[in-house]
């Protein structure tokens, strides 16, 4: 689901995306019309011409010259029936069995545009989805008993499908009573809470009465499920078995159906309404994999990437519970009008479970451009410029708009006349943006030189160069990055490294997506039969980010100088957590010349390891990185309420432990820069988000040690 809430198909799951140059894009595009042969419908069967279509797309104009061959189907065989049942809890093992006979046949399929296995697979998941609603009903018609010690394996990774109706049905029962068990477990914590708390306005209920609610509220919420089971379209069926052929190729390419292509167009054209938050549907769960800065969600602050939501609430309402609801139907309940209040009920990472408010808006445009402020240092001996950017914008539609290389430098401008000791540029979390600002922005730090290099499927290569000898800032630097620094924030990154220009602080690696994808429109490829217009769109692959040292930031990402432990270290994020992510590679480096800096960068770097290794807070830090892939890892439930409720207590009680880890100051102080207070002097709103803003910044153990570094650097 896109940052806009728009509903798109379940294959758009990655954090981040990557926006080139428009001039660059059309430019390919060009091209590859030119290379393809127009498309003469014969047919008016729909789904044949889209299918070839497809093929001739991948063939014509993909990164990876693709090749439909027996590899390329086994390939998609294992999308499909990950897309098919990915929990594995339609599908018997019988079923598999038949299906696996097209496993080196899909790619025959394609070359001639037959379904058979779509065919096939469809008719036995509709009727598979029939028999879990009848198994789903028997469950939650009868009784639960929640003294019997037994266990509900939730990771498909561990799990087998069932070798027959009966391992089904009980496959169902034990499915229905984890749904229940959950519902009683948050009840009694909630009722034990308002007791402890005295709360008068809160009526005691009986076990009886705990479990009855549990049970409607389980039954309201698998029977709308059942319902939109039962209503999925043929044309999504056939959506998502293309999107299997097109997903064997790699995690970034897709097909977007004639209504997903005009979402699309909406989620790129920069107008974010709601809470603003990158949802996709996992395993029945909707999670969170980007938040919008500037949107509702960012300055509310609670709402994180990987938390997975519960339940929708319209202001003071009973909420809905989501579990099992289809995307669309999920963003229905999320979106609304600016101003009222959604409450989401959200269970974090580690497994604890929280309520949100959030206020609906429209994105703040002000919050998402660069930003400074001075920070002192401990002991009041290092000035540094910090220049916060929350993404890669740039308004092609507009000469006179913001473009982030422009507003970047004038913030550098401006820390010129403040005698700051060193600056650091803040990417974490930026999920990238404009090529040719972020060439430009490197420009800012280095003379006229290479920022990066792309190499296209026919293994053209092609420099980015910064063309301006002029350099706005020639003193000591940080960059900070980390997980979810993706596309343009790597590219920045990794030249400012190549060229020695900055200490790079961070994640043990950045997202890892060197990747660029372009749209074409079938519309304007496919000429002949005009009544089955319209027939959508393809996202594709086309070409690969390399660095000026001839590394590409694809999959790797970039690797920081100093490491900083933080809660995703032991976690698999980033394009090397997705299917088919293309490799890793080296092509020549280009030709560049070190930058020449006053100080010992690796007394530097080895100053801050230190510090690091004998900080409480960041040991702290590391310990709860490591509980939270024990418990992100931890897919085995008990279905006995006594066991049940003592597990969730023990992850509450670790939440609570480690809750405060961050939440003091560090001793840094941040402040106005003079120029930037006396704009906004008079304006209490103003002042009251910078103000805010530096409240943070003074917690963030982060920036204290970026600080440290700059000192050490003078």
């Amino acid at each position: 689901m896109d940052t806009n809430l728009e509903p798109i198909d379940n294959k758009r799951k990655n954090i981040m995306k990557t926006i080139i140059r428009i001039s660059t894009i059309f430019l390919v595009l060009a091209l590859m019309f030119m290379a393809f042969k127009p498309f003469i419908i014969k047919t008016d069967n729909r789904d044949k011409v889209i299918l070839t279509v497809i093929k001739q797309s991948l063939e014509a104009a993909h990164y990876e010259r693709i090749v439909f061959d027996d590899k390329f189907s086994s390939k998609v065989f294992d999308e499909y029936l990950s897309k098919l049942d990915y929990s594995k809890r339609f599908l018997l093992k019988s079923d598999v069995e038949l299906l696996s006979k097209y496993r080196y046949a899909i790619d025959d399929e394609i070359k001639n545009a037959e379904f058979n296995l779509y065919n096939i697979a469809t008719e036995i998941i509709k009727k598979r989805q029939e028999q879990a609603a009848e198994y789903y009903r028997e469950a939650i018609s009868g009784s639960f008993d929640f003294s019997v010690n037994e266990f509900i394996q939730t990771n498909p990774d561990s799990a087998d499908y069932a070798v027959d109706d009966a391992a089904l049905r009980d496959n169902w029962r034990k499915i229905t009573k984890l749904a229940v068990l959950e519902k009683i477990s948050d009840e009694l914590t909630a009722q034990e809470k308002a007791i402890k708390d005295k709360d008068t306005s809160y009526k005691v209920k009986t076990m009886d009465t705990i479990q009855a609610n549990a049970v409607k509220r389980v039954k309201e919420s698998y029977d709308a499920w059942m319902k939109r089971l039962a209503g999925i379209k043929d044309v999504d069926w056939m959506s998502m078995f293309l999107n299997s052929i097109i997903a064997a190729c790699d995690p970034h390419s897709e097909y977007f159906p004639p209504e997903e292509k005009t979402n699309f167009d909406i989620s790129m054209s920069g107008k974010f309404e709601g809470i603003g938050a990158t949802l996709q549907n996992r395993n029945g769960q909707t999670k969170v994999t980007d938040i919008i800065p500037g949107s509702a969600s960012w300055r509310q602050g609670e709402l994180q990437v990987n938390d997975i939501i519960l339940k929708v609430g319209q202001g003071d309402a009973e909420p809905v519970d989501i579990s099992n609801m289809e995307l669309d139907d999920a963003v229905k309940l999320i979106r609304g009008k600016k101003g009222t209040i959604v409450k989401l009920t959200v269970k974090k990472i580690d497994g604890t479970i929280k309520i949100i408010p959030i206020e609906r808006d429209v994105v703040i445009i002000e919050e998402t451009y660069a930003k400074s402020s001075i920070l002192t240092s401990k002991d009041g001996k290092t000035r540094v410029g910090y220049i916060y950017l929350p993404k890669f914008y740039a308004d092609f539609n507009d000469k006179t708009g913001r473009f982030c290389s422009k507003d970047v430098k004038k913030e550098l401008e401006k820390l010129a006349g403040e005698h700051v000791d060193g600056v650091v540029l803040d990417l974490r979390n930026n999920g990238g943006g404009s090529l040719s600002d972020v060439v430009d922005m490197s420009g800012l730090f280095i003379g006229n030189g290479p920022i990066v290099q792309v190499k296209t499927r026919d293994g053209a290569i092609r420099h980015y160069d910064d063309p301006d000898p002029e350099i706005s800032y020639k003193g000591p630097m940080v960059v900070m990055v980390n997980n979810f620094s993706a596309s343009a924030s790597e590219i920045l990154a990794a030249a400012l490294q190549d060229y020695d220009r900055a200490i790079i602080m961070g994640s043990q690696s950045s997202f890892g997506k060197g990747t660029v994808q372009s749209v074409i429109d079938f519309d304007r490829y496919v000429q002949g039969n005009q009544s089955i217009k319209p027939l959508g769109a393809i996202k594709l692959t086309i070409q690969k980010f390399y660095r000026i040292n001839g590394g590409t930031t694809q999959l790797k990402g970039v690797i920081p100088d100093i490491v900083l432990p933080d809660s995703y270290a032991y976690m698999n994020v980033g394009e090397k957590e997705s299917h088919n992510a293309l490799p890793f590679d080296e092509i020549p480096n280009a030709s560049y010349q070190l930058w020449m800096h006053p100080y010992d960068k690796k007394k530097v770097v080895n100053a801050s390891r230190a510090r690091i290794a004998s900080n409480p807070v960041f040991k702290q830090i590391d310990d709860n990185a490591r509980r939270l892939k024990v418990r992100s890892d931890e897919s085995s439930y008990p279905l006995n309420l006594e066991a049940y409720r003592k597990h969730q207590k023990e992850i509450q009680d670790e939440s609570e432990r480690i809750g405060k880890i961050g939440d003091e100051k560090t001793g840094v102080t941040s402040s106005f820069l003079a120029i930037d207070k006396a704009a906004v002097a008079g304006d209490t709103i103003k002042t009251k988000k910078f103000t805010t803003w530096f409240e943070a910044l003074e917690k963030d153990l982060y920036i204290s040690e970026a600080v440290n570094v700059i000192g050490d650097m003078r």
